[in-house]
């Protein structure tokens, strides 16, 4: 009898150390987060999803877009290009597309009272996240390792990286500490069959397309390091006039401004894409005018161009 429970033993502590030590795969593809960013007007809902892979450097990534949804959130109107994402040990590696350097996004191998630096993916600031405690917990269908960190400062949020799916704070956010006018929370996740709502009521999350759940297995989409341009065909311009980038997605949400010579603001485009006309009805007299492709969100010049409109 003794030998029996001896073995139960040492059979528990086996089965509890692999349980605690298996380390879940980060999404490749088919995922897709909701999150809540936070404004002075109040939080803005945005939708990052994990759809194909790419080649950088010579490295495969997974393509990180920023999905702009339907208001109903279940379709997809359009996608722009954030960077890449791979993951490899328990560390998750991501590159911007601004063709910074690649950062470490997560480190799933930490312990209590580690401390990292992490490089802040918007601001590009260093902070520093000391490990206040590890936990396994069942999520989204799946026991995985949880990583509690101590405030960033006094009466600051705690965050939490969840194996698998990201941080509490978003999984571009992670890191950064909520302000008044900053910062962002995971409201829901989805991969697969495996769902997480941190929410206390429905938490509704587009469908990828069909595609998305299909890594290229032998194909690799390059994507060029260069950096965006903007076009205006033809130049000098006549009755028509198109404005192209040389990528096929853009960035982030852009708007396209026209200014006249003087500097007058003449027209703003809002959800531009990669290739856009003239917007019916303007007519531009003739003359020197500047084209500017703008972030939606921080009104930052991305690309420019000049171009003149001739006689008729």
């Amino acid at each position: 009898m003794q030998r029996t429970v001896f073995s139960s033993i040492v059979f528990l502590f086996v089965w509890t150390g692999a349980t605690l030590a298996q380390n879940l795969p980060f999404p490749q593809s088919n995922a897709v987060w909701k999150e809540a960013q936070t404004t002075i007007a109040g939080p803005i809902f945005s939708h990052i999803a994990l759809c194909g892979d790419t080649l950088l450097n010579g490295a495969n990534y997974s393509q990180v877009l920023s999905k702009q949804k339907t208001v109903n959130d279940q379709n997809i109107t359009s996608s722009f290009y954030l960077g890449g994402l791979r993951s490899n040990g328990g560390v998750v590696r991501y590159k911007p597309n601004d063709f910074s350097a690649e950062l470490v996004l997560y480190d799933f191998n930490l312990n209590p009272n580690d401390v990292i630096d992490l490089t802040e993916v918007f601001t590009g600031g260093t902070v520093s996240r000391k490990v206040d405690s590890v936990k396994m917990e069942t999520l989204a269908g799946k026991l995985r390792k949880v990583i509690y960190f101590e405030p960033g400062y006094p009466g600051a949020p705690v965050e939490y990286w969840m194996e698998g799916i990201g941080s509490s704070f978003g999984l571009l956010g992670r890191a950064s500490d909520p302000g008044a006018d900053y910062g962002s929370e995971l409201l829901c996740f989805e991969h697969g069959t495996s769902y997480l709502n941190l929410t206390l009521i429905e938490c509704f999350l587009p469908q990828l397309p069909a595609g998305c759940g299909i890594v290229n297995a032998g194909k690799e989409v390059l994507v060029k390091n260069e950096p965006l341009k903007l076009t205006a065909q033809p130049n000098p311009a006549g009755p028509t006039l198109r404005f192209t980038t040389n990528q096929k997605q853009l960035p982030e949400a852009c708007n396209l401004k026209i200014y006249a010579a003087n500097g007058k603001l003449l027209k703003t485009v809002t959800a531009t894409q990669p290739e856009i006309d003239l917007p019916a009805g303007m007519s531009l007299t003739p003359g020197f005018y500047i084209a500017t492709l703008e972030s939606e969100r921080t009104e930052r010049v991305l690309a420019h161009c000049s171009f003149v409109v001739g006689e008729p």
